[in-house]
């Protein structure tokens, strides 16, 4: 069957549980974990017969050495990969196979599970077992106890099925209320759109799990409206806005407003803590369970070993848990609320394109410093993308404008255009370093670097390889008195900016 392409949103509402709907919402969740662990286990094992046969090793060799002059052996690469596609399609190992595979698998846990939510959990294998065969995966990984938290179904009327006109979604012997509020028309207008399936989640809260019916609806979600004066509770701006966001920070700028701020500046790094916690953990660990050790600490290794975990491992687990969802939860709050903001101020959105893995990534080249004659660090802006989540933020907007039926960010020629080294003025390129954060133009001005990457991104012609030499000459003074003001007002605060601000 071809899959639905139409636009997708959802609305997550929270379930009215009782203690003992709670037992077999949990024991459902575990049973999940145990059929996804045990057919992974069964498609790795037929992986790995085939990973044995002279054929396909034969063809992996081949790509191996034709991969040594890629642009040399394009053709013959291309050739070797749609025959070893074939032969992995001779194997079974498509998602069709997969689903069927599932069906006959399933039959042992039949009465908590049905046909319908096993083949969502054989379509989570699938597209583990397509990232590391088709792309860029290196393992598949089995999922520890307390790992699943959601299943889904695949129709809103099979299985697990939203039923309206009583406010509950009924699962294999569950009825399960949900709670809508009373006049809110943001989840009226919502529940009008037609369904596409319905999802059970769990989320940890300090001490417990909530359980949330997340119902996945065809179409673009609906604009919020404000209760008292009924109209848009975030309207949307008009005009471009140039975007330049880094590890920490974004630099926007917009006809209207100019702005650099902290991403997520109430997330507070909790590495200290999680230190502190893992340590408290492996003590535990280590006391309830000795003979899981050798004389000199390390883990026994070649034997199954049994963990027991005592009541103080437990409680200090949940506290490291509780960490976690704080900080995640906080870092997304912020986020919509910036993109909010963002789309406050235009409609049409400019970035440099650039991979925000790459920059999380240790560097692979081994330096030493000229001034003190050691190796220089390999770490770079690893934790500050963990705790900032930048790439997050570009989603939420992209989704964002997608759900205004406006066009998806701009991502502009980053090694053509050079934002950070242009001068308009002279229009010429200068190199800087990281560590250079105000800009001399060649009239004298000296402009925030971040802010003026941003307003020469906001001014990108139609190729995104260069700048538009007439928008940055008309709008460099509005541009410049924007810049010099809002300087000023965060010179005045009175709040901690991270260094690379430069103010």
């Amino acid at each position: 069957m071809a899959k639905c392409k139409t636009a997708t949103c959802s609305l997550t509402l929270p379930l009215r549980v009782e203690k003992w709907q709670i037992d077999k919402l949990d024991k459902r969740f575990e049973i999940a974990r145990k059929i996804y662990n045990i057919f992974v286990g069964f498609e790795l094992k037929k992986l790995n017969r085939l990973k044995q046969t002279p054929e396909y090793r034969e063809i992996l060799h081949e790509i191996k050495l034709k991969n040594q002059d890629k642009e040399k052996n394009k053709a013959e690469i291309k050739a070797l990969y749609n025959k070893r596609n074939a032969i992995l399609k001779q194997w079974n190992f498509t998602e069709l196979r997969f689903t069927n595979d599932m069906t006959t698998m399933n039959k042992y846990y039949s009465s908590n599970f049905g046909a319908i939510t096993s083949q969502s959990i054989s379509n989570d294998a699938w597209r583990a077992f397509n990232t590391l065969l088709f792309g860029k995966g290196e393992q598949i990984k089995f999922k520890k106890i307390g790992a699943v938290n959601s299943v889904s179904g695949k129709s809103f009327n099979r299985e697990i099925r939203l039923i309206p006109s009583k406010n509950c979604i009924e699962w294999k012997g569950l009825t399960l209320p949900y709670r809508v509020e009373r006049g809110n028309l943001y989840e009226e207008k919502m529940l009008s759109h037609k369904v596409k399936y319905v999802r059970i989640l769990r989320k940890w809260a300090n001490t417990k799990y909530n359980y949330y019916a997340q119902i996945v609806l065809e179409g673009v979600p609906e604009p919020k409206i404000n209760k008292k004066t009924g109209e848009l509770l975030h309207p949307i701006g008009e005009g471009r806005v140039g975007l330049d966001i880094g590890p920490q920070t974004i630099a926007y700028v917009s006809d209207t407003e100019v702005g650099l701020t902290e991403l997520a500046d109430k997330v507070v790094s909790i590495e200290k803590e999680k230190r502190r916690l893992s340590r408290k953990l492996d003590r535990s660990k280590r006391a309830t369970n000795p003979t899981n050790y050798n004389q000199d600490g390390i883990t026994k290794h070649g034997v199954k070993l049994t963990h027991n975990k005592s009541k103080r491992y437990l409680i200090t687990q949940e506290e490291l848990k509780t960490l976690y969802r704080k900080q995640a939860d906080i870092r997304k709050l912020q986020h919509n609320i910036l993109t909010n903001k963002l789309l406050s101020l235009g409609s049409e959105f400019y970035v440099e394109k650039m991979s925000i893995i790459g920059l999380a990534r240790r560097a692979k080249k081994t330096e030493i410093s000229e001034k003190t004659g050691k190796f220089k660090r390999k770490r770079r802006y690893g934790k500050s993308i963990t705790n900032k989540a930048p790439a997050m933020l570009l989603q939420i907007l992209n989704n964002k404008l997608k759900a205004q039926s406006l066009s998806k960010l701009i991502e502009i020629d980053t090694y053509n255009a050079k934002a950070s080294q242009f001068d308009h003025i002279n229009e010429t390129y200068t190199k800087k370093s990281l560590s250079q954060r105000w800009t001399k133009l060649d009239n004298g001005d000296e402009i925030q670097r971040d802010l003026y990457s941003a307003f020469l991104i906001q001014n990108t012609d139609n190729t995104l390889k260069a700048f538009d030499k007439v928008l940055l000459n008309e709008k460099y003074s509005n541009f410049k008195i924007m810049h010099d003001a809002f300087i000023n007002q965060l010179k005045e605060q009175s709040t901690y900016h991270p260094t690379s601000m430069g103010v």
